[in-house]
């Protein structure tokens, strides 16, 4: 067997890592049956942007040939996860996904994570099985839902609420919303942190962080979307909510209003969603709204490092 070699992750490797992304889960979804088996390389700037937000917990292993595997985590404040991760289809079998993975949650911990989990297909047996034997442990559905913006949206004829975009604010002003984000997020979860997020959002031009601020309450909402697509075969229709933190319901309608404003702005027809199945008061709402499920993943967490925001809160959130 040809030597090997792990080391983290560097920019000049996210090209390669495109190429076996694609071909391992192009496999994998061969392997699963689905119809449409060709998985597409990402957008370099995509990758790119993983990379940026936890590098030290990105690693590769490479031979003499060049790269085999790859793995990528991110840690929001103490809140951290893993994924992707996979190795060329002709290495696979050699427990190399196992040392990847392994070396991504010592990452983690060494940061001082807090949570640390992952995001996989409900219908990958062996996935489950793999990530099972790492100490993971199967919590709950992760629902993605969308909905079409309507063709006239509404607006909300209110001054109670304000929408800042952390790409249009003014950069002295930046201290102190970092200071407000990172203020309202401890109440909901106190573990997370999104200011490093948008911030990277701004930098790589792949979307935005939308606030939501009430004249007497101050920040009700804050709202992470990607309005770029992740790869050159998928159409550019979609504003893909990845974070949405509210202080209750009440703040939904405004903020859901703004959000079709938003993507009306930049020529999208549609919202995308994810929620874990674990705050059922987003779930339930997002129905009530009218949007639809399309698609179901199942959230893992590593014995020991599981959530512990409350159930009854308004966050939703995608490890992927």
């Amino acid at each position: 067997m040809k030597e090997l070699m792990r080391r983290t992750m560097r920019p000049e490797d996210v090209p390669a890592v495109n190429l076996i992304l694609s071909k391992s889960f192009t496999k994998a979804r061969l392997d699963e049956g689905y119809k449409n088996t060709h998985v597409p390389p990402c957008h370099p700037g995509f990758l790119e942007m993983y990379l940026a937000s936890f590098p030290e917990g990105c690693f590769v292993i490479e031979n003499r040939l060049g790269l085999v595997g790859y793995a990528f985590s991110r840690l929001w404040g103490q809140i951290g996860w893993i994924g992707p991760v996979s190795v060329i289809p002709a290495m696979q079998g050699q427990k190399l996904g196992h040392e990847l993975m392994n070396e991504t949650v010592r990452a983690l911990q060494n940061a001082g994570a807090r949570v640390i989990g992952l995001e996989t297909i409900p219908r990958n047996y062996r996935n489950l099985g793999f990530y099972g034997k790492l100490g993971f442990v199967p919590q709950q559905l992760v629902l993605d839902l969308h909905a079409q913006v309507p063709a006239q949206p509404s607006y909300i004829d209110d001054a109670e609420y304000e929408a800042i975009f952390w790409g249009l604010s003014d950069k002295a002003e930046r201290p102190e919303l970092t200071e407000a984000v990172e203020k309202f997020t401890r109440t909901i979860d106190p573990w997370l942190s999104l200011a490093r997020e948008a911030a990277l959002l701004r930098e790589f031009d792949y979307g935005d962080a939308l606030l939501l601020r009430h004249a007497q309450h101050g920040l009700s909402g804050c709202a992470l979307a990607h309005s770029e697509t992740y790869n050159a075969d998928e159409p550019r229709r979609y504003l893909k909510v990845y974070a949405l933190l509210l202080e209750d319901t009440g703040a939904f309608t405004p903020m859901l209003h703004m959000l079709f404003a938003w993507a009306k702005r930049e020529g999208l027809d549609s919202i995308t969603f994810r929620t874990p199945t674990r705050y059922h008061l987003a779930y339930r709402e997002l129905l009530r709204c009218g949007f639809r499920i399309f698609h179901a993943d199942v959230r893992m967490t590593l014995h020991g490092y599981h959530e512990i925001a409350s159930p009854e809160s308004f966050y939703l959130c995608k490890w992927e």
